[in-house]
């Protein structure tokens, strides 16, 4: 897999990264165990960093149906070098947002709350020195909570033509849980707006009916390279987000490269209430399909790692699904946004954002703080990885010669050595661009730092997230996505021309699946007698949404790195063809890949 660059160069971030004057909105929803809301809070202002790891707000906080009161906090915050930010939310004292930055934004959530608050944080830079005309068409996602009611919650996706005058025109289609029983609506919009030179403003939707989608004044800020709107109702709980769209004719090609995401997402009306709010990223390479991780906090399930695939469809002007959102793509592909439109979801009411991740790189032997991924699912950058898993490592210089060991294999290979948390990883190859490793089962704590030594030179020392597990099947086609590595009882593979039956039981191959007994020695393989179980439980597999059973989990005997489950299929498929194979663990759900199915 190569990386994709994006754009601002630097070697690798850290605070000094997070420096100056920020425009920010961050909004909060607190539920009952059925769903219902039952708080919400939201502050808009400026938000200053000092590049030293400390910050301070200066704005507005709204709670519940209450008047907006003056609010000034200060707090802090810690950005590792991938661009992957904790930071002390402005908003509820004790909580830690966990953010991510990118070239055009901040933006992140409370992914470890362990009670029923779910939250989205936006940060856009502001202009220093003179804001760029606002003016030209725009791509806008709005999600909104009225009187921090659920009950009236609304979701729009709208297109707006800013003129030189102080004009707007804009085409809404979204839709509101209290009207027309939320069904999608469509609406025309003649508006005005502001902006001063600092890069605030105004935003006029029209005067207020009871039967508007969108109406009324909205609080607006513009980036310092206008691309980005930023905004939000005085005294409501809601978010405006705004990327500038391209006047040129776009296709699927027209999103290419790794973004961090954050988004929130609401759904009180399905069979489980589906409230939630996640911070992650996204690898999209122009082809309509786009990896996605995320770290998730839902109701009823709590935090959890997420990784997986959608589709999506881009239309000339830039805007299409992806998966259950209509997104558009802001210009030259540095951001995205998203609403929740789907005939699919019609009780889904959901903001999504994407900012692309700055580019890394450096002298000597680097090891890209984004380059540490699965060496099956080549998931984007910001995915825990797991004591045992075959990992893939990206950077330059990282090896003199290209070589390849046989199982077991060695902590050493060509001079090369990678420590994780100082313990030496089994190395499969190695080359100048890439190496090919295993994390050491004996991997512990929240975090992993891994160092690459290359001879007598050592690289940069990059922290990921470390989990118990991260599951990540292999796929035919060595991508992370498509068709699963998936056998047949008689080892021949399970593809279109001969899937899978109802109730059969085929093989999986992944990795990542952690600790298993009896243990192993790194860089060896797993024994046939006694086999090596996975540990972690309990483990389900879907399939087509339909839950299979799980006859066995643990290491595929002869490879390291390889983990095998046997899984017995549903005896009723609600699909057929190539369907969605999902596997769940404690701590993470993994849905990527594919099996052809009859």
């Amino acid at each position: 897999m190569v990386l994709v660059a994006s754009v601002l160069p630097a070697q690798s971030l850290n605070n000094q990264a997070l420096n100056g004057k920020y425009f920010v909105r961050q909004i909060s929803v607190v539920t009952n165990d059925h769903g219902s809301l039952t708080d919400a809070l939201s502050l808009l202002g400026t938000i200053t960093f000092d590049g030293n790891g400390h910050y301070t707000f200066t704005g507005q906080r709204l709670e519940g149906s209450g008047g907006a009161v003056s609010s000034s906090v200060s707090g802090t915050y810690s950005a590792l070098p991938a661009g992957i930010v904790s930071m002390d939310s402005p908003l509820r004292s004790g909580a830690t947002i966990n953010a991510r930055l990118g070239v055009e934004a901040l933006l992140g959530s409370s992914t470890e709350l362990a009670d029923n608050t779910f939250d989205l944080l936006v940060a856009i830079p502001a202009p220093l020195a003179g804001a760029a005309p606002l003016i030209g068409p725009y791509w806008m996602s709005m999600l909104e909570f009225p009187s921090g009611s659920g009950t009236a919650v609304r979701d729009s996706f709208v297109g707006l033509t800013f003129s030189a005058l102080g004009q707007l025109q804009a085409s809404a289609y979204g839709h509101a849980a209290n009207l027309s029983g939320g069904q999608l609506l469509s609406q025309a919009i003649t508006g005005t707006y502001t902006i001063t030179n600092a890069g605030t403003g105004t935003l006029f939707l029209g005067q207020y009916t009871i039967d508007s989608l969108l109406s009324g004044n909205r609080t607006l800020y513009q980036s310092a390279d206008g691309n980005v709107l930023l905004g939000a109702s005085p005294g409501l709980h809601d978010i405006l987000i705004g990327v500038k769209s391209s006047t040129a004719a776009a296709n699927n090609s027209s999103w290419n490269g790794n973004f961090w995401s954050a988004g929130l997402r609401f759904d009180p009306t399905a069979r489980q209430p589906d409230i939630s709010s996640y911070a992650g990223s996204a690898a999209a390479r122009g082809q309509g399909i786009v990896t996605l991780t995320r770290r998730v906090k839902a109701l009823g399930s709590g935090s959890y790692d997420f990784t997986g695939v959608d589709g999506y469809s881009l239309t000339a002007s830039g805007t299409g699904p992806e998966g259950l959102l209509q997104i558009g793509i802001g210009a030259g592909g540095k951001a995205v946004v998203g609403s929740s439109l789907s005939l699919n979801d019609p009780g889904g009411y959901e903001i999504d954002f994407a900012v692309q991740m700055n580019s890394l790189s450096g002298p000597g032997v680097f090891l890209n703080p984004q380059g540490v991924t699965s060496a099956a699912s080549f998931f984007p950058p910001g995915a825990p990885v797991s004591p045992g898993e075959f990992i893939a490592l990206f950077g330059t210089g990282l090896a003199g010669d290209t070589g390849t060991a046989p199982p077991p294999y060695p902590s050493t290979l060509d001079g090369v050595t990678v420590l994780i948390n100082n313990l030496p990883a089994p190395l499969s190859s190695v080359s100048a661009s890439q190496i090919n490793c295993l994390v050491p089962y004996a991997t512990e704590g929240s975090t992993a730092t891994i160092v690459v030594q290359n001879g007598g030179a050592t690289s940069n020392a990059v922290t990921v997230p470390l989990a118990p597990t991260s599951p990540s099947v292999f796929s035919v086609n060595q991508s992370g996505t498509g068709l699963g590595a998936i056998l047949h009882a008689d080892y021949t593979a399970v593809n279109a021309g001969k899937p899978a039956a109802a109730g059969e039981t085929v093989l999986v191959f992944l990795t990542g699946m952690g600790a298993v007994d009896p243990s192993v020695p790194d860089g060896t393989a797993g024994g046939s007698n006694p086999v090596s179980d996975t540990t972690a439980s309990p483990i389900s597999v879907l399939v087509a949404g339909a839950p299979a059973t799980v006859v066995f989990s643990g290491l595929a005997p002869g490879f390291p790195g390889l983990y095998q489950m046997n899984v017995t299929l549903p005896s009723s498929l609600p699909a057929t063809g190539n369907v969605r194979l999902a596997i769940q663990t404690p701590n993470a759900l993994h849905a990527q890949v594919d099996i052809a199915v009859k």
